[in-house]
Order: C-alpha cells, then structure tokens, then sequence
C-alpha cells in the first residue's frame, strides 16, 4: 500500500521522467533532424513520455473502468518502445540498418497486435483499487506473457548487436557504443525488474518506477549523440578511484592527528587540544595533498588505465628538448618519434605552408612518406579554416556535428589526407603550418585531453619549427654567398668601420696574398688599402680604376678596382668593400688585339701610300733613264738636281711616318702636343681621305700647354678614331666631311687614384657625317668584342677607351643615325696633377 505521500513523490517522478524524455527527444532531432537515428531517437523519447503520463493516470486511477482504460492505452504504448529500442540500435552509429531486419518486423508486428489484443480479457483478469494508492492488477493473461517474450528477444538481440559493434567500430563511434551499451544494460535491467519479473513474481506495484528507470537509457543515448568529447569509461573509473582513495587518505590522516596530539599531549585542556589538532591535520594535509593526489593519479595510470598517458610529462619533455635541434627535418623526426610511442599514432604529417604558393602545403616530415607523396597538397579551404580556429580539429566532431556546407567540406579535406586529427601551428605572424595526426592504433578517439594536449604543444613546436627554418634558411644563404665568391672571377675584400677584414673570396686570397678575416686593413697592398680608405672616408664609390698592384711573389698584376660603401639600418656607414679584377688576360688579348689593329692600319695606310710612292719614283725613274744621254747637258743635271733630291726626300718621308707608326716604341709619357700629333695623323691618311673624296677640316686652337702621354698611343688613339670615321663615310656616295677640333676646357677627371677633381683639360673633338650608330648601340660601343661590321674584330673601340683611361682622361660619343657621330676626348694638362711615368702596353 502507498501512502499519500509516496504517490505524490511518484507523481513527481513521472512528470519529470515525462518532461527530461519530451525535452531530450527535441534536442536530439532538432540537433540534426537529417540523420534517421535522430528521428527514431526522437520517436522513442515521446513513447516513453506517453508511457511516463499513461503511467500517472493509472496512478491516480481510483475507480476500475478507469484504471482499466489507462493500464490499456499505456499497455498499448509500452508494446511499441521494444521494436523502437531494437529499431534504434540497429541504425545507431553508422544510419544504416545493421540489424536482423525479421526481428524488426517480429516487433513492430507484436506490438501491433498487442494494441488489438489489450483490450481482451487475455490481458488483464482482474484490478484492485485503492483509495489512498496505485491500482494492482489481480493476475495477467497470456497477452502479457507474449509483451515480455518481445522484450526479452529485445533485450537478447539488441546486446548482440551492441557486442558486436564494439567489436567493428574505433575511435568516436566505439566510446558512443561504449555510452550507449552500458544505459541500455543499466535501464533496461532495472526497467525489466520492475515492469517484468515484478508483476509475474507478483512483487507489488512497482511498475510506476518503469519510465523512470528508462530515463536513464534515454539520457545516456541523447549524450552519445549529442557529445563529440565523450568521457572515457576508463578516464571515469581511474577519476572516481582517485578521488575516493584520496578522501580515504584525508579522513585517514584526519583521525589518526586527531587521535595521536591527545594522546601525546595528555593534560593538555580538551578545548585547545581540539584546536591544536584540527589545525595540525589541515596543515599536514594541505602540505601533502597534492603530491599523494598525484602519486595516486600516477599509480591509478598504471594499474586501472594503461591506455592513457602523461600529457604534462610529453608536453614538458618535447618543450624541452626541441630547443636543442637547429635542423628542421631532425626535430621533426624526433617529435614525431615522441608522440608515436607515447599516445599510439597510425601515422604524423608535418605540412607547412609553401610560402610561394597561397593555400598550398608542403611536407616538412611524415612517419608515412608512400602515404604522403599520394596526398593531395592544394588545401586552401582547410588552411582558410584553421587560420580562424586556434584550437586543434577532430574529424569525428565535423562528422558528427550538423552538416553545415563549410563544415563538410572541410572533413572531406581532412579525410583526403587521412587526418584524425589537425593541430595548428600558429606563431606570433600567424598560422605556419599543420600537423595531421592519422588514427590511434588502439582505435580509440581524440578526447576532449588529447585535444587540449595537442593545443598545448602546438606552440612551442611552432616556435621551434619557426626558429629553425629560419636557422636554415640562414645557413643556405651563406652556403649559397660562399659558393658565389669562390665562384667570383674577382677578388672581394670586405671590411669594417675599424679596419678589420670581414670578408674574403678565394680570388682576393690569391691575388693580394693569404689576407683572412680577422686582419687589419694594413696587410693588404698598399693600393687596395688606399681606395678603401678614401672610400669609406669620402663616402664616395670607385668605378673600374686601372692600376698596378704587387702580387704574393713579387710580379706586377694589372688589375681594375671598384669599390662601395656599406651601409647600416639607418643609413649609416659601417664599412667599406673593394672588387679587384685581374687584367692580365684582357692585357694580353688586348695587347695582341693592338698589334693586329696596328697591322691593320697599316695595311690601310701602306695602299694609299703606294700611290704617293709611285708618283715621285715614276719621276726619278724617268730622269735615271735619260741620265746616261743627257748627263752632258747642264741643264738636264740641273733640273735633276731640282727635281730628284726632292722626290727622294719626298719618298723618305712617307717610309719614315709609315715605319714610325708601325715599329714599336718603349712606351714613356712625355710632354706631347696634341696639335701636332694629330697633324701627323692627318698626314698619314690625307691619301685616303683624298681618293674617297672626303672633305677634312681642321680647327685648331693654338693650343701650347702640354699633356703627360705617350707619342705611339696617342697616335694609335686618333688614328682608330678617324679610320672609324672614314670608314663610316666611304659608305655615302657623296663622300662627306671630317672636322678635328682641339679647344681648351675644364672636366670632372679621377685624379690621385680615385678621387673626381675639376681640372683643366684639352678637348679634341672628331665628328664625321657618315651613316651615325643607332641609339641601342651606343651604351655597347666600348665593351670588348662588341661590332656592327663583319669583319670587326670589336675590339678598336676598347682599345681606345683603355688609352684615354690610361692617361686619366675621358671620352664621349654623340651620334644620331643619318647624321654622323662625334667622339669627344678629354685629357688633363700636364700642371693639372702628377702621374706615373709608365703605363702599361
């Protein structure tokens, strides 16, 4: 018999397990009304509400036809939650029916008959009532006996299927069977207990506790669902042994101060002893609380769950010790190593992101490399989402989670490469990088643990990845600097604002003698120290300055200087660098370039002297031959004496300018006059220019004042010059005009080696109106082996650039096509400065 107050707390059940069932069932379907475990679920949850409220009014049924009438329509809604429990378990986890479809139809069907079967004598014999209770059914018929077949073959059919899906599943769905499994056995035993064995064994009215006990099924099945971290079944066990164990040890520690400070301290006033030992207990308890806590926690690992591990020992130890590797493919290896043999992992991708392609990734390292040359590397729209995502991604939640078009697609990009798991690499610029962790070999789920473990580590892995990339692109690039001086066909010397040497190729050390870094500047040639000096001192750069420095052995070696300043940050000046190129394979190619010129010239000049030549021997000819008839007549010895001495002289004079320019000279500057030099250039192809019909002006200035060259240069100089303008005027059918000026002047010229001064200088200008040099050509005119004729050996140009250099000064070209070309040459006067007496051939 129930009292009144027990069928108010009955009541009270009811209406709860009635509310939690209607509420768990809506949450569940509108989570994602697309999944059809989802619906059967929901279907479920309102039977066993109606089961719950049918239940209610049998409780508050005092009257037969009523009590009948709701044990009826509740019967007949208790007969269907059997095939929805089996309907849903079947489907559960994969929405697919995996399950013995004719038990299916054996429930559905039963249920269906015992709906027109509840109403029959077959079911209910006969009811008690009571005023102050529940009903109590006198005796069932055989149509109750059929309702707990069905639930038996239920309960027998719906374990297999669990059992065996335990068996097939991993990871998330085997901790949701897992969850599922143990409700189903906890409230369908106690929900047969009641509703089952209780009435056959005719134990009382304990029916009403039915819908009550199912609430517990259908909490554990909404939480399977619905939760995407689900507590590990063993992670619950090992925390509540802890936490009991060390309640035990508190209590324990407790009693035993308590028990011992009286008993040492006897006499002592009970009050103070009472407060000396609570607070001698919670002193040595807060002092050794959290080691025995951890001590506890450690041993329960061990023993109660060797599945787990250590997360703050893998985190602290890898945090540690990738500090210790620059190189890195060696971190990653070792890192990956670590976490493979700590947590279990199938297999670890290191994919960073490839700085020249947005969006796409590159293998640092993997565990797997057949796996990972097959994975497809364009995931934009995975590094897009976790650029916005901090924390690391399971693939099982985006499954399980509604399926939102963004989250979709990224699970399918995440099982394109076999990832269970992605961790971010993230660094203060950003996302640097994933790491994509394939299944646990135990097949056991990312828990909400290995979640924020993962988290955790990501950053000071990212770091570490950061720091040696970084380490490595450094020592590529100075691998990369080095290959490319030992490559440099120059010598490079480097120093800094205090002189020492910083920098040094292997050109340099042969050229200027074993200098290291780490030398002072002194202990370079006397030359190089000079330019550096005045370089980093002025500020300003030295361009292609010819000299000659002494080499490790004693020789002279021609070499062109170049040097620039180097800056600072800020602009500042923090050091000097030369570049010294060898010359003495140019000078040599050059030299024999020279003499072929020289022959050249020759030839040319030889073929137009011919005929000046010919003219006065034809005439001494002819007075040789009437020498023997007339030589009596005084007349004819006089007009002999007149005519022939002349021609003689005449002809000694060609052979004279001819062999003075075709023998070579000791090379000595001198004192020259440039008006005159260029007269007996003029002399030596008035011929040419006579036959070709060119016109040739010559405006000289009168100028006196000397310039410091060498006579065979300067000669080689002008004549290369006015052959090119002949040259480009015997093409014109007209002929054409050759003008040589020489005017005094001022120019900017390198004076003490490298420094530009204004000083006084000759100009000679030679302009011809030949064809003109198109504008493309002009900034290649001097570069060696650079032609526009066939048969140009493209060195005639340099040869004059190398001369004018020589001596200090400088040269120009005006040209415009169709209308001829001027060269304009500069040298400095003899007062505008000392130089060196020789200059190199």
């Amino acid at each position: 018999m129930h009292n009144l107050g027990q069928t108010h707390i009955t009541s009270a059940l009811l209406v709860a397990s009635a509310a939690c069932s209607c509420a768990l069932a809506a949450i569940v379907f509108f989570r994602n009304p697309g999944k059809r475990t989802h619906r059967v679920f929901a279907g479920l949850g309102l039977l066993l509400a109606a089961w719950s409220v049918g239940v209610l009014f049998i409780v508050h049924s005092h009257t037969e036809s009523s009590a009948r009438f709701w044990m009826i329509v509740t019967f007949s809604v208790a007969s269907f939650i059997p095939a929805a429990i089996y309907h849903f378990l079947a489907l559960f986890p994969f929405q697919r029916l995996q399950g013995v479809r004719s038990v299916l139809w054996l429930l559905y069907g039963g249920a269906v008959a015992l709906v027109f079967l509840a109403n029959t004598p077959w079911y209910i014999k006969g009811i008690t009532v009571f005023p102050d209770g529940p009903p109590v059914t006198d005796d069932y018929g055989p149509v109750f006996h059929f309702y707990v077949a069905l639930v038996v073959i239920c309960f027998c059919f719906s374990s297999w299927n669990l059992l065996s899906k335990l068996k097939v599943t991993s990871g998330l769905q085997r901790r949701q069977v897992e969850h599922v499994c143990i409700s189903f056995h906890l409230s369908s035993g106690l929900a047969v207990a009641t509703n089952v064995l209780a009435p056959v064994l005719k134990m009382g009215s304990l029916q009403v506790y039915g819908p009550c006990f199912m609430l517990i099924m259908v909490a554990g099945l909404a939480y399977s669902m619905v939760r995407y971290h689900l507590l590990d079944v063993w992670g619950l066990l090992n925390r509540t042994t802890a936490y009991a164990l060390l309640t035990g040890f508190v209590i324990a520690v407790f009693l035993i101060i308590v028990s011992l400070v009286p008993w040492l301290m006897a006499g002592t006033d009970g009050k103070e002893l009472g407060l000396l030992s609570t607070a001698l207990a919670a002193a040595v308890i807060a002092v050794v609380l959290q080691p025995v806590r951890e001590r506890i926690q450690l041993i329960l690992d061990r023993i109660v769950a060797r599945r787990r591990y250590d997360a703050k020992a893998l985190i602290e130890r890898i945090s540690r010790e990738v500090i210790h590797f620059v190189r890195p493919d060696e971190l990653l290896a070792h890192v990956a190593k670590d976490i493979q043999n700590t947590i279990g992992v199938s297999r670890i991708h290191v994919l960073l992101l490839d700085a020249r392609c947005d969006g796409r990734l590159e293998i640092a390292y993997s565990t797997d490399p057949v796996h990972a040359a097959e994975m497809d590397l364009e995931q934009r729209t995975l590094v897009r989402y976790l650029e916005g995502r901090p924390r690391p991604l399971v693939l099982e939640q985006l499954l399980l989670g509604r399926p939102k078009p963004h989250r979709v697609e990224v699970a399918k990009r995440m099982a394109e490469i076999d990832a269970y798991l992605l961790a971010p690499l993230r660094t203060t610029k950003g996302l640097i990088g994933i790491m994509a962790l394939g299944e646990k070999l135990n097949r056991d789920p990312y828990t909400r643990e290995d979640v924020q473990m993962f988290g955790t580590l990501a950053v000071p892995l990212a770091t570490a990845i950061e720091s040696a990339r970084l380490y490595e692109r450094i020592e590529k690039l100075n691998l990369h600097m080095e290959r490319v001086m030992a490559s440099m066909r120059g010598g490079v010397v480097a120093v800094g604002a205090d002189g020492i040497v910083t920098t040094v190729n292997q050109e340099a050390e042969e050229l200027l003698g074993g200098i290291r870094p780490g030398q002072h500047i002194s202990e370079l040639a006397p030359q190089v120290q000079e330019v550096l000096r005045k370089t980093f001192r002025h500020g300003s750069n030295v361009s292609d300055l010819e000299m000659n420095i002494t080499g490790p052995s004693g020789e002279s070696i021609p070499v062109a200087i170049s040097s620039s300043n180097l800056e600072g940050e800020n602009g500042e000046r923090v050091g000097a660098m030369v570049l010294v190129y060898n010359l003495t394979q140019i000078k040599r190619l050059e030299s024999n370039v020279s003499r072929a010129d020289r022959l050249t010239s020759i030839g040319t000049m030889a073929a137009g002297m011919a005929h000046e030549i010919k003219n006065p021997l034809q005439s001494i000819k002819t007075f040789t031959q009437l020498l023997l008839d007339r030589f009596a007549d005084e007349d004819f010895r006089k007009t002999f004496a007149e005519v022939v001495p002349p021609e003689v002289q005449r002809i000694d004079g060609i052979v004279t300018r001819l062999l003075n320019f075709a023998r070579p000279k000791p090379v000595v500057l001198a004192d020259q006059n440039i008006e005159s030099i260029l007269s007996d250039v003029l002399a030596l192809v008035a011929n040419q220019t006579r036959k070709a019909g060119i016109e040739v002006m010559v405006d000289f200035s009168g100028q006196t004042d000397p310039v410091r060259a060498d006579e065979q240069k300067m000669h080689q100089l002008f004549l290369n010059l006015i052959l090119n303008a002949l040259e480009a005027m015997e093409e014109e059918e007209e002929g054409g005009t050759l003008t040589v000026r020489v005017r005094p002047g001022r120019a900017n010229l390198p004076m003490d080696g490298a420094m530009m001064l204004d000083v006084a200088c000759v100009w000679v200008y030679i302009s011809d109106t030949g064809c003109g040099i198109p504008t493309e050509h002009l900034d290649q005119l001097f570069t060696p082996f650079f032609t526009t004729k066939a048969d140009g050996s493209g060195l005639g140009l340099s040869v004059v650039q190398r001369i004018v250099s020589e001596h200090g000064g400088e040269i120009g070209i005006e040209s415009k096509p169709g209308e001829g070309t001027t060269f304009s040459i500069a040298l400095p006067l003899v007062h505008s400065g000392d130089r060196s007496e020789r200059v190199e051939a």
